[in-house]
This record gives C-alpha cells, sequence and structure tokens, in this order.
C-alpha cells in the first residue's frame, strides 16, 4: 500500500493556519473562478518519506526506525524556513498551492536518511529525502487547467495570505497509509508518535 512518514503539526499552528488559508481558497473559487478545493486541515502534514508501495511487515520495520529516530530526537528542534505559499510543483502549471521552503540540506543528517540503501527504507522515494524541499499541501487543483495561473498568481500577491516560519511546528509524526479515491486521497494513521 502507499504509505508516507509525515510530521503533524500542532493543533494551534493548524488552526491558526486554516483561518488563514480557508477565506483565501475561497477567494481562489469565488473572485478568481480557479477550480480548486482546501485540502481538509486534519491532512495538512510534511512528509519526511514517501513509499509508493510496502506490506504491513514492512511499514512496521520503517517505523521502529522512526520511533528510534525520534528517540534520537531528529525532528524535536525542526524550524524550516518556510517563505510562503506557492504554486507547486510549477508556476505555470500547478497541481496544488503549498506553503514552501527552499531545498533543506539538513535532511540528509536525519538517522533515517542513513538507511535509503537498505530494504524496506530502499523502497521509497528516495530522491525526494536527497534533494528535500519542504512543503505542506493545503489546496488542491481541480482537474486539468491551461489559464495563466502564474500571471494571475502574481495579481493575487496582496491577498496570498502571509505565514512565518515560527508559525509552524510539528508535535507528532504518523506513519500514514494513502489510499487514492478519483476525488482526493484518504489518508488512515497506522502509527504516531509524539514528538
Amino acid at each position: 500500500m502507499r504509505c508516507f512518514v509525515g510530521l503533524e503539526l500542532v493543533d494551534t499552528c493548524l488552526e491558526r493556519l486554516r483561518q488563514r488559508v480557508e477565506p483565501f481558497c475561497r477567494l481562489l473559487i469565488r473572485e478568481a473562478g480557479w477550480q480548486v478545493r482546501m485540502v481538509h486541515p486534519q491532512n495538512w502534514h510534511l512528509t519526511v518519506l514517501y513509499f509508493p508501495e510496502l506490506d504491513a511487515a514492512e511499514r512496521a520495520e520503517v517505523w521502529a526506525e522512526v520511533e528510534r529516530n525520534v528517540s534520537a530526537g531528529a525532528w524535536s528542534t525542526l524550524l524550516i524556513p518556510w517563505t510562503g505559499l506557492a504554486l507547486w510543483p510549477t508556476p505555470r502549471r500547478p497541481n496544488l498551492i503549498c506553503l514552501e521552503a527552499p531545498v533543506y540540506p539538513e535532511a540528509a543528517q536525519w538517522p533515517l536518511a542513513q538507511r535509503l540503501g537498505a530494504l524496506p527504507f530502499s523502497k521509497a522515494d528516495a530522491a525526494r529525502l536527497t534533494e528535500y524541499r519542504p512543503h505542506i499541501t493545503l489546496i488542491r487543483f481541480r482537474g486539468p487547467g491551461s489559464r495563466p495561473y502564474a500571471r494571475e498568481w502574481q495579481a493575487l500577491q496582496k491577498e496570498i495570505p502571509q505565514v512565518p516560519p515560527t508559525a509552524i511546528r510539528f508535535d507528532r509524526v504518523s506513519m500514514i497509509l494513502s489510499d487514492v479515491k478519483p476525488d482526493k486521497p484518504v489518508y488512515t494513521r497506522e502509527y504516531t508518535a509524539v514528538l
């Protein structure tokens, strides 16, 4: 099954972010005419490691390593240099709107990253961790679109919510199963640990 290890936001951070993103999403739909939907805030997370396919035993093995990372404090003082909301992966043909940060080379120092050469860790999308570019998906586009999104985004600059880097904190890590449905993915938390 598809799954990922994700860091989850502190509830108060999640609520403050929702208060900024929800009205912006409504503005995009009603005033700009964009075909978008806000991702449910309970599904906002920072993906650490994505696996296209892992069975239950492999997920348990990965989770044991995640717990070792938690014990070692790998993510306890994490401060990502968030730069703000952005069209992702590119402004010209976005699939989503996310809170993004520049490439974060410190991810290569996480103990979990040292295990990527061995099974089942080698089944991960290792390229995402090698050139780790943190982002939190907040809004998804509905279906294909060929609009001048980049130009329209520039015109919306005064409306785009500002999110200071210190406003985003994480207090838990989870192994999240991702069941892709036609309209949206369905996430199920299989394991969770407090940071």
